[in-house]
């Protein structure tokens, strides 16, 4: 994630809708939302993996009944971590981590603060890990800092992949609300490749807070 790209974000192509059917057979609904009255549905597919948030409301198109997507998440599952290769039982021993490739929100949802909730599902219901890209755009970078400064929710982290070894990188581990930790320190303006081994990890408050008192 620490590698800037110039742009609004690293954009994936969102498919307009999905059928009842392709929801009902490939997906899990994980959580609902509620906005201006209209409903929405966090569906989550493990084994792809992909997520998105769609309108709960059918509509037709074309004479066909369809789920209309209002956001979207691509992601990977990652059994290793960072170009040492490091097995990622080393920080989770039974917690699926999971990278975000893209991400993709309806202008008029983006300020409803739809991306983050889709985070947050995944995280809390889902009881998955997320992971930032290594390579990011100025809009990605706005999101995990949003995350990190707003979710009452998630923990976000900052792992160097590439010594296996989370910030401040003496053994500790400290949780980054935004702006807690330099910017020089995370990010690293392209063709600079400084940061790449950077990344943000989004992890469940509450589990992160257990493990704190215990």
């Amino acid at each position: 994630m620490p590698v800037l790209m110039r742009g609004d974000s690293n954009m994936i192509v969102m498919p307009l809708s999905y059928s009842p059917a392709a929801i009902e057979r490939s997906f899990q609904v994980v959580d609902e939302i509620t906005l201006a009255g209209k409903k929405f549905l966090v569906i989550f597919d493990k084994q792809t993996p992909r997520a998105a948030i769609v309108k709960a409301d059918i509509e037709e198109i074309d004479g066909v009944a369809r789920h209309i997507a209002v956001a979207m998440l691509e992601l990977a599952n990652q059994k290793s971590i960072g170009d040492n290769v490091i097995s990622v039982e080393r920080f989770w021993e039974e917690t699926d981590l999971l990278q975000v490739e893209g991400v993709c929100v309806e202008r008029r949802y983006q300020e409803a603060g739809f991306a983050t909730r889709l985070y947050e599902a995944l995280v809390i219901n889902c009881g998955v890990i997320l992971m930032s890209d290594n390579t990011q755009y100025q809009g990605g970078k706005a999101l995990w800092q949003k995350i990190a400064r707003e979710s009452k929710e998630l923990s976000v982290f900052v792992l160097d992949t590439d010594s296996g070894r989370f910030y401040p990188y003496d053994g500790t581990k400290v949780i980054y609300d935004g702006s807690s930790i330099p910017e020089e320190k995370i990010w690293s303006e392209h063709p600079d490749t400084a940061r790449f081994g950077v990344v943000l990890i989004a992890e469940d408050k509450k589990k992160i807070d257990k493990l704190a008192s215990n």
